[in-house]
């Protein structure tokens, strides 16, 4: 992804390819078990959620709704997510690199 923005979808995976940042955003639809993951190529990237949504890292969650979001902090880190409530709750399987927890 080159562009500053992505919607995302499950089952796939996303370069951040931008000199300054991509804002990438949680699908809004998401089934169990379903997996997304971002590889930091150059620049910096984030993860939005929407509503109700939150992500698990660890023992760190995020603000659920609009307001939480993952961040990286170097331009080759890296993410993996499964999905564990369909819809709304993401876990952080893997990562690579410091992740900023909003």
């Amino acid at each position: 992804m080159t562009g500053s923005s992505q919607s995302m979808s499950t089952k796939t995976g996303y370069y951040a390819n931008n000199a300054t940042s991509v804002a990438f955003t949680l699908p809004s639809t998401a089934a169990k078990f379903d997996l997304i993951e971002i590889v930091g190529i150059q620049g910096a990237w984030t993860l939005a959620q929407a509503a109700g949504q939150s992500v698990i890292f660890g023992n760190q969650q995020t603000t659920v709704g609009v307001g939480g979001s993952l961040a990286s902090t170097n331009a080759h880190d890296c993410i993996s997510l499964i999905c564990t409530v369909a819809n709304t709750t993401w876990v952080v399987r893997s990562s690579i690199g410091n992740i900023t927890v909003v």
